[in-house]
């Protein structure tokens, strides 16, 4: 075991030769860059200190008699709802086009947790981080409140008459109407715009997404003779290879793909197997990060590889190519044989994917998939998904209309149009110009500060819609709560505007009553389908399948050339927590760490650590990137990633949206607080200014960029190096050594030994002392499959939502005082293109011989007779013992009393959880509310608590299903038998404190392991 100066395993670049010994929390930096920006002289302390002090006598005096409160009763109370209990409503989440199945938690009439479906047949029962922060979303008291008329107040009744009487001109006119929405997979709302526009004799719906697949369409028309999107079946392929596709983490449907790619990455069993998965890429994804191969490409290079990959596989299909000479391919030839002959073997069981936007790199994805005999197979053609439809065409056509002043009304909703688009103030000018402009959005956004009327639409818990993100798979959306705002579904809006007014949801009974229903054969009635289908949240429909042409081979067309390299090659892309700019205004999301970089509240250009060296760059160092074709330039901090491609830079969009302003005094008031946003006024900086419209495509990726350091320094908030777990070498146990936190070994390796990669060390189950937390009844403990975690953070904002863990804002993150209970930690193996990454949630771990809780002089952290490590909130008095004795670093202080001055927001806090006041220390408690209210609920039916009947909340949502809950105490629960696999170890186990928590250790199906010399079996 190396224990010298040099980690195996590393959080960042300037970790990467750090000492293990040193101490694994220093000041903070950032602390002392901003005492040094502004300095505090001791008079200008001592008067603040003074007023702060005077101002707090006053408000305790104020404050020292809790406001009077009155509780009033239901006077008629809804059947089967019990004060102070939680039901679930089934639901469709709407936080992305991927329309996850969604269980609405509502207590007291009060939309509190959101759930994955667990029978919805897409998600399983998972459900991401968007999806779980949609209450904070619905208690937004920056929601409109009313619909808008030039930026002032209006009432529904005005808007609709001023509306009706310009639509009626129009008509009349035979001008041209125009409707622009992100992809609509709701039926109901789609035949409800057809409905709307068929009035008109020049009217058209542009579907317009943020990240769209329309490339993938555009190539099955010219393959398949069908501009659809297959439904993609991971779990049925055996080999998987990603040219750029972020399949786990933002593409099309990442919660449905890594439930089903978790099925084939469990390798336990007498004989063990596993999928393989390749990803070939040039920014560091979250699916590149899990992928058992990794390999550095640029995005013009894809097409590149491919083609090597079509002749040699052609060749063995006996299909003929035609073609020159290709180049050289960008990857070694036994990497690029090896793909081939995976892929061969598993013909019909495997599945190649990409999400290129070049309509020819997609048909050899095609032809390969074809020649493997994959479609029918692991891409369904004849029941597609419907989750991403956007026509770039269509935007770009729309885009010249108002520049030639050809639209007479322009009506958009669920995207920013004028915030996704190059060319902005053209784009304004030009829609300044529209007699008639309508947005639908829920808050100010930039088109919406452009139109003449804001007709804002419920939140989708407040709203009746449905929805069919793969055909045949329909679901519905339910109201869980009486609209909050003054808002109006858009259904009504558009039945409304079409002078044919209904609530919405008669519109959507109807449809379905004539659509949906008699496409099923299961019952007669439509009011039990109805009721059945509501119930469960979806019906599954036979549908006639979609009619496809044999395949087209001339439509294929090999790239021979290896493309030039000019400047740096630019990605733009979104990421998880900020799908699209809809989602900028959540602040659970702005401070979600990123899976992959661990940066909070910023966007920033992404750069390999050779280029920062070539470029003398570090984290924070602000740069300019220039489009040298067009002239456009923005400026924003940069970030060293590694395992990304020296020549690429990415940058995120949806950042710099109008309205994140209201961030700027987020998080506590004090001294030295800095602001969460930049210099713009905003939360980060809108980079689809580089984006490329062409007359059919809308290019996310951009050659020929210069890349330039500026004077300027803009520190990011990155939690990446908190908390880090290092053990120095002399408290290694005797005979023992020091441990990683993570434990990794290969399938070969696995398979011959299933305690490959296992750390040796000598302690047993006999202690020095007698059992000092005897656990005769119920022992609760849990276990983390990393070989299924792909590191997403829904868990993270699960427990948030579930915990009432507080926002802290960015300048507090730089401090290393965020709150979340659990992080994800995130670490690096290896160098340049060859780092692999690996993930692992960690938690408090509820300790045996907790070093907490003997250090605590007033017993404010105590074990409980089940094994839970407890956290008496009343006791606590802040001396942060505790968390200094916390060998894992899982314990959060809360250095302020953090605002809850918005009382409509104080709407989403729980309320079977104590909202935790400045001077007390918090962290995970397994959500021990969830396993009192199972204890009562087994008392009071007398029936015992069954194992899975609790789970705490990271595992209800984890869509890969990597989280186990249960009583160790029970040899039949399926924690005991994660615990008692030969993958299980302990983190820090060589300390003796006797974690509650184990993990399940990562096998990668590689051939050799990279870090052979690092392993060790036990």
């Amino acid at each position: 075991m190396n224990d010298g100066t040099v980690n195996k395993y590393w959080k960042s670049p300037e970790s990467r030769n750090r000492s293990v010994a040193m101490p694994e929390r220093t000041l903070d930096e950032s602390v002392a860059e901003a005492s040094a920006a502004g300095t505090i002289d001791r008079r200008r302390f001592l008067e603040a200190a003074g007023f702060t002090l005077s101002l707090a006598t006053v408000a305790g005096c104020d404050s020292a008699r809790a406001p009077d409160k009155k509780a009033l009763p239901l006077i008629e109370q809804p059947e089967g709802m019990v004060p102070g209990r939680m039901r679930y409503y089934a639901s469709t989440c709407s936080g992305c086009s991927a329309a996850c199945g969604l269980l609405a938690g509502v207590r007291d009439g009060r939309p509190l947790k959101m759930e994955g479906n667990p029978e919805h047949p897409l998600s399983r029962g998972g459900l991401c981080a968007v999806g779980q922060a949609l209450p904070l979303g619905l208690y937004d008291s920056h929601r409109l409140d009313n619909p808008l008329k030039d930026g002032s107040n209006a009432s529904w009744g005005d808007v609709d008459a001023e509306i009706i009487a310009a639509l009626q001109q129009i008509e009349v006119s035979g001008g041209a109407v125009r409707m622009v929405t992100d992809t609509v997979t709701s039926p109901t709302l789609q035949a409800s715009i057809d409905d709307f526009l068929s009035r008109f004799a020049d009217a058209r719906h542009v579907t317009f997404d943020a990240a769209g697949s329309g490339s993938i369409r555009r190539a099955h028309e010219k393959t398949h003779g069908a501009a659809v999107l297959p439904h993609y079946l991971f779990e049925r392929a055996d080999v998987i290879v990603s040219f750029g596709a972020d399949f786990l983490g933002t593409w099309i449907s990442p919660v449905e793909f890594t439930a089903a790619w978790r099925t084939r990455r469990v390798p336990d069993g007498p004989h063990p197997k596993m999928s393989y998965h390749a990803q070939l890429e040039s920014r560091m994804t979250l699916t590149g990060s899990n992928a058992d191969e990794r390999l550095v490409i640029r995005p013009e290079e894809e097409g590149l590889v491919l083609s090597h990959l079509a002749a040699i596989l052609a060749q063995r299909a006996g299909v003929s190519l035609t073609g020159s000479e290709l180049a050289p391919a960008p990857i070694a030839a036994e990497q690029l044989q090896d793909l081939a002959d995976r892929l061969w073997e598993a013909r019909g069981r495997s599945l190649i994917v990409s999400a290129s936007e070049d309509d020819q790199v997609q048909i050899l994805v095609n032809f390969l998939n074809h020649v493997l005999g994959n479609y029918g197979k692991t891409l369904d053609m004849e029941r597609p998904s419907h989750q991403q439809q956007g026509s770039d065409a269509d935007v770009a056509a729309l885009v010249k209309e108002l520049r030639d002043g050809k639209v007479a009304a322009l009506l958009v909703a669920g995207i920013d149009l004028t915030h996704y688009l190059p060319a902005h103030e053209k784009l304004v000018q030009a829609i300044s110009q529209i007699p008639l402009t309508v947005s639908f959005a829920e808050r100010w956004n930039d088109f919406a500060q452009l139109a003449k009327f804001v007709c804002p639409d419920h939140h989708i818990l407040e709203s009746w819609l449905d929805a069919e993100p793969v055909r045949g798979v329909f679901s519905l959306v339910q109201p869980t709560v009486q609209p909050l705002k003054g808002t109006r579904s858009i259904l009504e809006s558009l039945a409304t505007w079409s002078e044919k007014p209904a609530f919405a949801q008669d519109v959507l009974r109807t449809n379905w009553q004539e659509k949906v229903f008699p496409r099923q054969n299961r019952v007669s009635d439509f009011g039990t389908f109805w009721d059945q289908s509501l119930h469960d949240g979806f019906a599954k429909i036979v549908t006639d399948p979609v009619t496809t042409s044999p395949f087209d081979q001339s439509a294929v067309a090999l790239f021979d050339v290896a493309p030039e390299v000019i400047d740096y090659t630019l990605i733009l892309h979104n990421t998880i927590a900020i799908p699209d700019s809809r989602h900028a205004h959540n602040p659970w999301l702005q401070e979600l760490p990123d899976p992959v970089s661990k940066v909070t509240w910023d966007n920033y250009a992404s750069v390999a650590p050779e280029t920062a060296k070539e470029l003398s760059l570090q984290d924070g160092d602000v740069v300019r990137i220039e489009a040298h074709d067009s002239g456009t330039t923005i400026e924003l901090p940069a970030f060293v990633q590694p395992g990304q491609h020296p020549r690429v830079l990415s940058v995120a969009l949806g950042y710099g949206s109008p309205g994140t302003e209201r961030f700027a005094n987020i998080g506590p008031e004090w001294l030295e607080s800095k602001s969460t946003v930049g210099r713009n006024g905003l939360v980060g900086t809108n980079a689809a200014p580089l984006l490329v419209l062409d007359d059919e495509r809308l290019l996310h990726v951009r050659t020929g960029v210069r890349l330039t350091k500026t004077a300027a320094h803009h520190a990011l908030a990155t939690t990446q190096e908190h908390d880090s777990l290092d053990v120095p070498p002399e408290v290694a146990p005797l005979g023992g050594e020091r441990r990683h936190a993570i434990e990794e070994t290969t399938l070969v390796q696995f398979a011959a030994n299933p305690k490959s990669g296992s750390h040796a060390h000598p302690l047993g189950d006999v202690q020095l002392w007698a059992e000092d937390h005897p656990q005769e009844g119920h022992a609760w403990g849990m276990a983390i499959d990393l070989n299924a975690c792909s590191g997403c953070s829904a868990c993270l904002i699960a427990c948030q939502s579930e915990n009432n863990v507080p926002v802290v804002g960015r300048d507090e993150v730089r401090r290393q005082r965020e709150m979340h209970w659990i992080r994800i930690d995130r670490y690096y193996s290896g160098e340049g293109a060859n780092t692999t990454v690996s993930h692992q949630p960690m938690m408090c771990q509820h300790c045996d011989n907790a070093p907490c809780e003997t250090v605590c002089p007033v017993l404010a952290t105590v074990h409980s007779e089940e094994g839970l490590n407890q956290q008496v909130y009343n006791r606590c008095v802040g001396t942060r013992y505790c968390a200094n004795n916390c060998p894992y670093k899982v314990r959060r202080f809360n250095w302020f009393d953090y605002p809850h001055n918005d009382v409509f927001e104080n709407l989403s806090l729980n309320p079977d959880v104590t909202v935790r006041s400045r001077g007390v220390m918090e962290k995970c408690s397994m959500c021990v509310q969830r396993i009192q209210e199972a204890k009562i609920e087994s008392q009071c039916s007398g029936e015992p608590i069954v194992d899975g009947q609790i789970q705490p909340a990271c595992q209800q949502t984890c869509p890969a299903s990597a989280i186990v809950f249960g009583d160790l105490n029970d040899p039949d629960s399926k924690v005991s038998a994660a615990m008692n696999t030969p993958r299980s170890y302990r983190v820090l186990e060589e300390l003796n404190v006797r974690p509650s928590v184990g993990y399940l250790r990562i096998v990668r199906n590689r051939e050799t392991d990279t870090h052979a010399e690092d392993h060790h079996d036990g």
